[in-house]
């Protein structure tokens, strides 16, 4: 098996069963270079303290080919959006380009070799910041290529560049006077909660830091990642949402490129329609919940009750709480 030379990030908590189910895909691909980072145990979750160290040992045990592995695992909670964040960060401080991954979202083989020809082919076209490994188009063809051309940063398996993620920024200031022009009215109250510190997230500023530099993205015309995040071990996704069911899942063993450099107008419009513009009732009711441990807690209770009705050759580096 040839080995993969791109570097992968890959974000797990407190699952060690979906981190099995990921290791299985990467020791297909076996990546020369794997960079692991966990967030710690939340002080109030009983017995998360062993899920968050099964989960690591899930992945530590697992690594059975030569292979480099960096480790960032925190002693405490800092949280989705710093955790996620400051993770990328330190990817990227030893990477220029690499794929990212979550533990809960299982990629197709050829999802990596999508990302790596990408990364490649758009490596010094600062144009293109971001490449896709999801498609929300659910079976819609946009032109002949394999992909398309889009604003719409999605982060169901992802991959960019150090020179393209030096834009980010967590807190958004940077770009705070900037118009919001053609945002969906969903992101621009996203993009106030995340001014006003109200939102504990990391990818609406990496999908506005895209916008705001009038960035491009690379989506792929099928969907190479299929998301398993949402049952009895999740955070906020306790019931599989009926738009996954819309996907189509597929592959792109050959690669053919555009022919015409142009942003699809018309796919980032439905995407919009579909994905960025519930209801005012709908983010409301979860930026309450979000903004709420209570309501967390007792949402995720009553779902849960739902729900319950219904090695060698191994380098490894740790960084620890940086």
């Amino acid at each position: 098996m040839v080995m993969m030379h791109t570097p992968v990030l890959l974000l797990i908590f407190n699952r060690p069963d979906k981190v099995r189910e990921q290791m299985a895909c990467l020791r297909r691909q076996q990546p020369a270079s794997l960079f692991v980072a966990a967030d710690g145990p939340r002080p109030d979750r009983p017995g998360e303290t062993l899920q968050c160290e099964s989960a690591r040992q899930a992945v530590l045990s697992a690594i059975d080919w030569p292979c480099s592995v960096q480790t960032l695992f925190r002693s405490h909670n800092l949280g989705c959006g710093k955790a996620v964040s400051s993770a990328v960060n330190w990817f990227f401080e030893h990477n220029e380009e690499g794929v990212v991954l979550e533990d809960d979202c299982l990629p197709d083989p050829t999802f990596f070799s999508f990302c790596t020809a990408m990364l490649q082919h758009y490596r010094h076209d600062p144009a293109v910041m971001h490449i896709n490994g999801s498609n929300f188009q659910f079976g819609r063809q946009r032109g002949t290529a394999s992909y398309y051309y889009s604003r719409f940063a999605h982060v169901w398996g992802w991959a960019s560049w150090r020179r393209a993620w030096q834009q980010y920024d967590f807190t958004l200031q940077r770009y705070l006077g900037m118009s919001a022009e053609g945002l969906s009215p969903t992101l621009k109250h996203d993009m106030k909660a995340v001014y006003h510190q109200q939102l504990d997230t990391w990818d609406v500023q990496w999908f506005l830091s895209v916008w705001f530099n009038q960035g491009w993205t690379i989506t792929p015309n099928v969907s190479l990642v299929r998301n398993t995040g949402y049952g009895n071990g999740a955070t906020h996704t306790l019931h599989e949402p009926g738009w996954f069911r819309k996907i189509n899942y597929g592959q792109l063993p050959v690669i053919t490129y555009p022919e015409e450099r142009r942003i699809d107008e018309a796919a980032d419009r439905y995407a919009a329609e579909v994905m960025y513009s519930p209801s005012r009732f709908y983010t409301t009711m979860r930026d309450m919940i979000k903004g709420s441990p209570t309501l967390l807690r007792l949402y995720q209770r009553l779902m849960l009750k739902d729900n319950t009705a219904a090695s060698k050759n191994i380098k490894i580096s740790k960084y620890q709480n940086r």
